[in-house]
């Protein structure tokens, strides 16, 4: 089954808080700030840290064009 459909985009705005810091995100950290804000996968199971890294590609390229367009505005 998959998951609900915002459960990539509230996991992804973690991330991005994350990645803001760091290149490499705490996938553990992530997972972690999801329990505490009550971010579950289906069948309220955690959002795990397998999760989070299947993401990371997705999550990645996301920041990349987010940066690049922003750099772009303030040119």
């Amino acid at each position: 089954m998959l998951p609900p459909p915002r459960l990539p985009f509230r996991v992804c705005h973690l991330w991005v808080e994350q990645r803001v810091h760091s290149e490499m995100p705490s996938l553990q950290a992530i997972a972690q700030e999801c329990a505490a804000q009550g971010i579950t996968a289906q069948h309220n199971r955690p959002a795990t840290t397998a999760y989070i890294a299947d993401q990371v590609e997705d999550f990645e390229r996301r920041w990349q064009a987010r940066t690049r367009r922003h750099a772009q505005n303030q040119q």
